[in-house]
């Protein structure tokens, strides 16, 4: 797979060792538009820190899926397990190497590709169950998981489905056919957490930056080159006009309001019991 450079970018602009959003204890006391990047941040370590808290006593080894520039694998580490990491990109390979000099094993790989020489007590899908195809998915963490082990998914899923073909219908997983499968692979749900209402703030400062800054650097710079380079411009909306406007369209996936409407962002934990 080729270096992801919207994850490039991110990591190399916001410099946060996490790739997830944050978790708010209290998110009705949030100010969207007032949150610092700093916010932002300390809002993530308290997202790994809650998810971490579902991981079972009797967890040694951990392979860590999607594991984006290791933040949740050097929380991992340091709270005492054994950590292995699992990406299809070789952007975070590099980090992996740079970062850990070996410490921690990297597999560039789509997990449902993994051909485990190993099992672990627990698999970490953190913002990465989305990505995964649903039943090659669970195929895989039937053979990656020892017996008795576990999967800790944090994901939001789809939960109503209008037809309507919304971008946040396309962006997840059905959560009742999710479960279904899992069930059929000797998948059993131990706990569940609902933190939609937790998450919402990252959607809301997103939506406020665009707001205040992009849109209005947008519009204004388009303005200017209608004025100015009208000729060039005809050409550029005619070459690129269909794609912004569907990449536009996507914007919607920063409204926590329709988020709500479709989805919900929970985690699951699983154990292998047949």
């Amino acid at each position: 797979m080729p270096i992801d450079h919207v994850l490039k970018l991110y990591s190399e602009s916001v410099r946060s060792p996490y790739l997830h959003y944050g978790f708010w204890d209290d998110p009705k006391s949030v100010t969207a538009e007032n949150l610092s990047l700093y916010d932002i941040v300390a809002a993530q370590d308290r997202y790994i820190e809650h998810l971490a808290s579902f991981i079972p006593e009797d967890v040694k080894t951990i392979l860590d899926v999607g594991a984006g520039i290791g933040g949740n694998s050097s929380y991992l580490l340091n709270k005492g397990y054994k950590v292995e990491a699992l990406s299809p990109d070789e952007y975070q390979e590099q980090v992996f190497a740079e970062k850990y000099n070996g410490e921690v094993k990297f597999h560039r790989a789509k997990f449902e590709d993994f051909d485990s020489e190993k099992q672990y007590d627990l698999v970490l899908e953190s913002e990465s169950a989305c990505y995964i195809q649903i039943q090659p998915g669970w195929k895989t963490a039937r053979k990656t998981i020892c017996d008795g082990g576990y999967l800790l998914v944090s994901d939001y899923f789809l939960h109503h489905n209008d037809g309507s073909g919304d971008w946040h219908i396309k962006a997840s997983h059905n959560e009742k056919m999710y479960m279904e499968i899992g069930e059929e692979y000797g998948f059993k749900l131990l706990k569940e957490y609902d933190q939609t209402e937790n998450t919402m703030p990252t959607l809301d400062s997103a939506k406020a930056f665009m707001e205040r800054y992009i849109y209005p650097t947008v519009e204004f710079s388009s303005n200017y080159m209608d004025k100015n380079y009208s000729f060039i411009m005809k050409i550029l909306k005619k070459a690129f006009g269909k794609r912004v406007n569907e990449k536009m369209k996507q914007l919607s996936l920063l409204d926590s309001n329709e988020f709500r409407k479709y989805k919900r962002y929970m985690i699951f934990l699983f154990q292998k019991v047949s």
